[in-house]
């Protein structure tokens, strides 16, 4: 049974990865790419033309930041995931690709083993980092997390309190979470009120790395 690609864009200044990337992915029979660019500027344009499925980006562009391209990007087509696909590699540019809404984060350094599956997850509604950016956002787990007890494990939260914090990290809003848990909106921001305060994790990026910890997203089905 034939399936609809996934459509993808390319936006780097550098031929040589784009080519790469795109020989990367026309390895694989579900994933095309439509299209690339090398600015921020052509990149817009071409989202609007192609509407793309998922856009990879760097960071680094000559005339915007990707990370502020990525928040023109959702702001512009909200159903377009964003892939970073960089050479940056430091927890507070992860941390900031988060908070713009990248939902995958991809060091050059490793993209032939992970590009692939990070299209893949994105698709899925997951949130995908590679081995060693997934290193680098847990290597402070045991600075950030406390050790008080309450906050040693999962198994401190209710069942309803882990799915909940696991599709908070995946990046879905109170109202996705509620429409999926078929509850209240307000029930959402209990429970995430409590498995925050019982974990003492007071930002994303912390709830973000709590869950790569205990292995939450290495599984995309929700």
């Amino acid at each position: 049974m034939m399936t609809t690609p996934i459509r993808t864009v390319i936006v780097d200044d550098h031929p040589v990865v784009v080519a790469g990337a795109r020989a990367l992915l026309a390895t694989s029979d579900e994933i095309i790419c439509v299209g690339d660019a090398g600015t921020g500027a052509d990149a817009l344009a071409l989202i609007d033309q192609t509407n793309p499925d998922v856009a990879i980006l760097d960071i680094s562009l000559p005339d915007i930041n990707g990370l502020q391209l990525t928040e023109r990007i959702l702001g512009e087509h909200s159903s377009t995931r964003i892939v970073i696909m960089t050479l940056y590699h430091t927890r507070s540019y992860v941390q900031r690709a988060l908070q713009a809404g990248a939902k995958g984060y991809v060091q050059k350094c490793s993209a032939g083993e992970n590009l692939l599956q990070a299209v893949r997850s994105v698709m899925l509604g997951g949130l995908f980092f590679d081995p060693p950016t997934a290193l680098e956002m847990t290597s402070s787990a045991v600075e950030s997390t406390p050790t008080n007890g309450k906050a040693s494990g999962v198994v401190e939260l209710t069942p309803r309190e882990q799915d909940v914090l696991r599709m908070v990290a995946l990046g879905y809003s109170n109202k996705e979470i509620a429409a999926r848990a078929n509850i209240s909106i307000k029930s959402i921001e209990t429970y995430k009120a409590r498995a925050t305060e019982k974990l003492q994790l007071h930002s994303r990026a912390q709830i973000v790395r709590y869950a790569i910890a205990q292995g939450w997203l290495n599984d995309c089905e929700c």
